[in-house]
């Protein structure tokens, strides 16, 4: 029985380690925590965008930041097939440039899941990929209104 709650205790202690390599600068994240809020840089990219600053967030694809280029893309690709942002060919390679790159993007979602994933794997747009679909909800509750 002591060996059983040894284990068990191991268990439950490593779960809440596997915050320990986010950092939460760089993080995505549309419902995270037992509160399900949005991560800093979520929140800051709605407040951006609420404000009609679109050309701040899409300033970000230059961000080092691998969570700030990956919220300019996906805003800079909607804006740009909504017509309410018209892409520089800088603004195009960039983009290129974030499909491409192997950065790890810090994720979340709930209490639980906490991640890394490359950006080029985070960008992807099918519906095995999660975190795009929270994208996709996120992106008609701020953009196509």
């Amino acid at each position: 029985m002591r060996i059983l709650i040894l284990i068990l205790t191991f268990f439950i202690s490593s779960n809440g380690l596997s915050q320990d390599n986010i950092n939460p600068k760089e993080l995505i994240g549309f419902g995270c925590y037992a509160g399900g809020t949005s991560s800093d840089v979520v929140n800051d990219t709605t407040f951006d965008i609420h404000d009609g600053k679109y050309k701040k967030v899409i300033k970000k694809l230059k961000s080092k930041n691998p969570a700030e280029r990956f919220m300019a893309v996906i805003v800079a690709e909607r804006l740009s097939e909504l017509d309410k942002y018209d892409l520089t060919e800088t603004d195009k390679e960039l983009i290129k440039k974030a499909y491409e790159s192997t950065d790890l993007v810090s994720v979340c979602s709930g209490c639980t899941y906490f991640d890394q994933i490359e950006l080029k794997k985070l960008l992807l747009k099918d519906e095995e990929n999660f975190m795009w679909t929270y994208a996709k909800y996120w992106l008609e509750e701020y953009l196509e209104k």
